[in-house]
């Protein structure tokens, strides 16, 4: 198939299905950086790992920035990016330290949060309407993390502390983005996002350098990579459908982690992990396809058009 036809293909699709596809590839981005920063954590600052992340994200974009001009950081929402960007640093700070010290399928279980503060985030800041079918599902989505998320012996409460203000804290980031998307390209906010999170982390980052040895630096260079494709998959998503209806889908994060540790760590899923897991996946089966039907009979999504 050409690429053409390929391209009329996507369009055609529903902006919610779009939308889950990139948020989809976002999630896989995500948890092979949550691997790599619990490799690198062991050895360096948090601080460094996120003034790293980001430079290289920065490296990245430079290509993208020239080719723009001026334009790449012409805005009219600078206060949004602002808080938006305080938000995302001080929350990938909390993350990566919570993944440093925790194991990683407890620190995983506990961004899990993540999708019901959303959903309360989506009607209280940005007015959508959230069915109660998605209430419903998300809330038995919930139920097989709970199901899961059996209590560690010997962690850390203040680690987990930590994690949960991160989750919270980033979820209030995801609805500021929403709103950006609004004004501006997905490209646009990743570069403004990029940028201004560099300034904000750039002096812990220097003060807790340590110089990587050559071995480490793929490493540092995988995170920058791996974050900055799934930053923009994610803002791809939010642009195209409603974060409410997105939210329900990251619990498939859970899925991912259990397989990557599994392969990479050796990490063998009890029992009650995957049938927590089955309960999850039902659960974002069945929103998607509510949210198909839904599409089906109202029309186009009001999530938005590509960016």
């Amino acid at each position: 198939m050409t690429l053409p036809a390929l391209a009329a293909r996507w369009s055609a699709l529903q902006p919610a299905t779009r939308g889950l596809c990139w948020f989809v590839a976002d999630q896989i981005f995500l948890v092979s950086t949550f691997v790599l920063i619990k490799w690198l954590g062991a050895h360096y600052a948090v601080f460094q790992i996120v003034f790293l992340r980001l430079a290289v994200g920065l490296v990245v974009l430079l290509p993208t920035i020239v080719r723009l001009g001026p334009v790449a950081l012409r805005t009219r929402q600078f206060g949004g990016h602002m808080v938006r960007n305080v938000c995302s640093t001080v929350g990938m700070c909390c993350s990566y330290l919570a993944l440093t010290r925790l194991p990683l399928a407890d620190a995983t279980l506990v961004s899990f949060t993540g999708p019901l503060i959303m959903t309360v985030l989506a009607v209280l800041l940005l007015g959508e309407k959230v069915r109660w079918r998605r209430w419903s599902a998300v809330g038995v989505g919930f139920s097989g993390v709970v199901l899961i998320a059996q209590p560690s012996a010997g962690t850390p409460l203040d680690a987990l502390a930590i994690a949960l203000f991160g989750t919270f804290i980033t979820c209030l980031s995801v609805a500021t983005a929403k709103n950006l998307l609004k004004h501006e390209p997905a490209i646009q906010v990743t570069i403004w996002y990029t940028v201004l999170s560099l300034v904000l982390a750039a002096p812990l980052g220097i003060w807790f350098w340590e110089w990587p040895a050559a071995a480490d630096w793929p490493l540092f260079v995988g995170i920058g990579l791996l974050a900055t494709a799934g930053h923009y998959c994610f803002l791809r998503a939010y642009a195209e459908a409603e974060a409410g209806y997105l939210a329900g889908f990251g619990y498939l994060r859970l899925i991912f982690a259990i397989a990557i540790g599994y392969f990479v760590f050796g990490e063998v899923p009890t029992g009650w992990t995957l049938a927590g897991a089955a309960i999850i996946l039902s659960s974002a089966v069945y929103i998607g396809w509510r949210e198909a039907q839904v599409g089906r009979r109202a029309g186009p999504s009001r999530g938005g058009t590509p960016r």
